[in-house]
This record gives C-alpha cells, sequence and structure tokens, in this order.
C-alpha cells in the first residue's frame, strides 16, 4: 500500500480550513443582495459554486471526510490562525497597491496590527487546551 499523502494532523487542518470554507462561501451565498439579476451578481453566484466544486474535488483527491461536524477546538484555531495571517496585509507597507502610503502610517498601524495578530495567535493557543469533541 502506499504511504497516504497526508498525516492525521494535517488530514484534520485541511479539513477544517475546507470545511469552514465551505461554510463561509454558503453564507456568501446566502445573502439577498447577490440574488439579484445581472452582472457582477451573476458572475459571483457563479464562482462561488466552483469554487465549491473545487473544494469538493480538493476533498475526494485527499479522501478528506465530508460533512464531519468541526469541534469547536478546531473552529476557533482556524479562525484565529488565518485571521493573524491576514493581518499581515494591513500593514503600511502592503498597502502601496491601494494608494500612495502617508510616511507615518507604519507608526501608528503597524504595531496596533501586530498586536492584533498577537492575540490572535493567543486565541488559537487557547483553543488547543478545548476538547477535542
Amino acid at each position: 500500500m502506499a504511504d497516504p499523502l497526508l498525516n492525521p494532523n494535517q488530514r484534520r487542518r485541511i479539513a477544517t480550513h475546507l470545511r469552514l470554507l465551505r461554510e463561509d462561501l454558503a453564507e456568501v451565498a446566502s445573502w439577498p443582495e447577490l440574488a439579484r439579476p445581472g452582472e457582477p451578481y451573476a458572475a459571483i453566484r457563479e464562482t462561488i459554486a466552483g469554487l465549491l466544486v473545487a473544494v469538493q474535488d480538493l476533498q475526494e483527491a485527499l479522501a478528506l471526510p465530508v460533512d464531519q461536524g468541526v469541534p469547536l477546538r478546531r473552529r476557533v484555531m482556524a479562525t484565529a490562525e488565518v485571521w493573524a495571517i491576514s493581518a499581515e496585509d494591513m500593514k503600511a507597507r502592503n498597502l502601496g497597491g491601494y494608494g500612495r502610503v502617508h510616511p507615518d502610517l507604519g507608526g501608528v498601524l503597524d504595531g496596533r496590527v501586530d498586536e492584533i495578530a498577537r492575540r490572535l495567535r493567543r486565541l488559537a493557543g487557547l483553543a488547543s487546551a478545548l476538547p477535542e469533541r
């Protein structure tokens, strides 16, 4: 038998993230504003549908469990970790693509963003102490 591509911890991590992504996409798809006719609403609905198919395809390719409830522990950890990583995008040095960055912005923004990311990582760490089920 071939070695599995993922160990049990990797399987849980990817399965959790994909489950949370499916849930978030389902919530976005349920927003009444997206039921409007025409573009860009139809394109957004189609893209969400395609994303859900891609998530399903990945789950099947990796033989991941589908629709197992994600324990609170993993939901909190995954949410905190995703936002901690995303916080980096809010730093002044990463905002140049949105226009000129004020030279003093980093002094006001970056330390606070680091603090939020630090607290998010703490939240993830605290959640790891919750029971698995």
